[in-house]
């Protein structure tokens, strides 16, 4: 009988510390925190348009430069930012100047005079990572969007009467976005993302984006 009793007091024992290790160990699984599913950032870099594309819309102007800065919403898979693929929604200005001649058409006059070029983009992307496990890996992607481009110059230009004449042109259109990004990231952690990229996005463009997880 009391070998009985000390057997009833081993198994209580045995499936005591059995419900209180389980219960520690499910405990401590819901401690582990979750790699982020979503960032917030900001993108700046240089930014430029080839004659090739800009003929579509206007038939003579000077050579060109500018810049861009974007506002991005990261998205990642179940493994967070290192997961392979995962997502870029953007919304990006975009503003490029120059001075020289302009010319809407071929049969329209020569302006000389200072213009600027600006586009609204509201883009979504996937990017494949290559190597997502390394703090510092490759990527590539692609995206479309809508945007919305403005084209406005002022200059001179002198009549049959040799007069001196200031005159503008203006236009905006709504056109395609094709996104293809190209570049480095940089983990920090899972927390923060540091991306050297360069690509296309209805122009070429070279830069650097910020991107806190969550």
């Amino acid at each position: 009988m009391h070998e009985i009793q000390k057997v009833r007091r081993v198994i209580a024992v045995l499936l005591f510390m059995f419900t209180t290790t389980g219960c520690g160990f499910l405990w401590a699984q819901t401690q582990i925190k979750k790699p982020p599913r979503t960032g917030i950032g900001f993108k700046g870099g240089v930014f430029g348009i080839p004659d090739q594309l800009l003929d579509l819309f206007i038939y003579e102007h000077p050579k060109i430069e500018g810049y861009s800065y974007a506002f991005e919403i990261r998205s990642y898979g179940s493994k967070g930012p290192k997961s392979v693929f995962s997502g870029i929604y953007s919304f990006e200005y975009s503003k490029m100047n120059g001075e020289g001649p302009w010319r809407d058409e071929q049969n329209h006059r020569r302006l000389e005079g200072a213009g600027e070029i600006t586009q609204l983009k509201l883009t979504a992307a996937i990017i494949m990572s290559l190597f997502p496990r390394s703090p510092v890996h490759p990527y590539i992607g692609g995206g479309l969007g809508v945007g919305r481009i403005s084209i406005w110059y002022e200059g001179t230009y002198t009549d049959e009467l040799g007069t001196e004449i200031t005159d503008r042109y203006e236009d905006n259109r709504i056109i395609p976005v094709i996104h293809v990004p190209v570049g480095l990231i940089f983990n920090f952690n899972n927390r923060v993302e540091v991306r050297l990229e360069g690509g296309f996005k209805n122009g070429f463009y070279l830069g650097g984006a910020l991107v806190i997880n969550f």
